[in-house]
């Protein structure tokens, strides 16, 4: 039996994905958690194969979704894990890859592509979603940002101010804007409304170790709410 630890603070999401799992045999959830603060205990006292996070947790002491990322597999190594996010970004996506996830999913991809991510696991075969595959296609790329620079776009485009970025971040305000021009101008990005527009994604190459397998059954938040009967 796989045990599983999922972190989302959508309670549609986690009531859906416990749904999924416990009709998928050889997989249990042994804890669910959300926020940071929660998921690291959890990982410390809790046993644990197979990890389902959310990129955008609640902030506490970990600041972002990528520090985060790199916290788990830096102190998990052997740990599989799962990462679900509502960003359309291919610069944020590639860093998600980068940062070592063994499956990528978007909240708008089909729910049996949940098993073929969890799946994986024993097979040591990476994962990734058909709607993150087509999002990794638009946009341009002419030289992959930063982690720290692509945090600070993806927290700009959710509409953050760049003072309200820097208090977040803890860097002063010239800061977060040298990383805000510097990323753009890696991505051949000339100002905010082509910003916007790539955002929302707008062909680019795509990891060759990534697999994917087409039609499932959808797990945008609509079905999982009739799935588990909510309203």
């Amino acid at each position: 039996m796989r045990q599983i630890i999922l972190a989302d603070h959508h309670p549609i999401i986690v009531a859906g994905v416990r749904s999924y799992i416990e009709r998928s045999p050889g997989f249990n959830i042994t804890a669910t958690v959300a926020t940071t603060d929660q998921l690291v205990a959890r990982l410390t006292d809790t046993q644990c194969d197979i990890l389902i996070m959310d990129f955008s947790m609640p902030i506490s002491r970990i600041c972002d979704g990528l520090t985060l990322l790199s916290y788990v597999k830096r102190h998990y190594p052997a740990l599989w894990v799962i990462v679900f996010t509502m960003n359309a970004m291919p610069a944020v996506l590639y860093q998600i890859i980068k940062g070592g996830v063994n499956g990528l999913l978007h909240v708008s991809d089909e729910m049996a592509e949940l098993g073929h991510a969890i799946q994986g696991e024993g097979q040591n075969a990476h994962y990734i979603g058909t709607s993150i595959r087509n999002m990794l296609r638009a946009g341009p790329l002419v030289k992959m940002p930063t982690p720290r620079e692509t945090e600070v776009l993806r927290l700009y485009v959710e509409g953050l101010t760049l003072h309200e970025i820097a208090k977040r971040l803890n860097k002063s305000v010239k800061t977060v804007g040298l990383q805000k021009t510097s990323a753009m101008k890696k991505m051949g990005l000339q100002n905010d409304i082509e910003l916007g527009r790539y955002a929302r994604g707008i062909d680019a190459p795509l990891g060759e170790h990534f697999v994917a397998v087409p039609e499932p059954k959808m797990l945008t938040l609509s079905v999982l709410a009739h799935a588990t009967g909510s309203s």
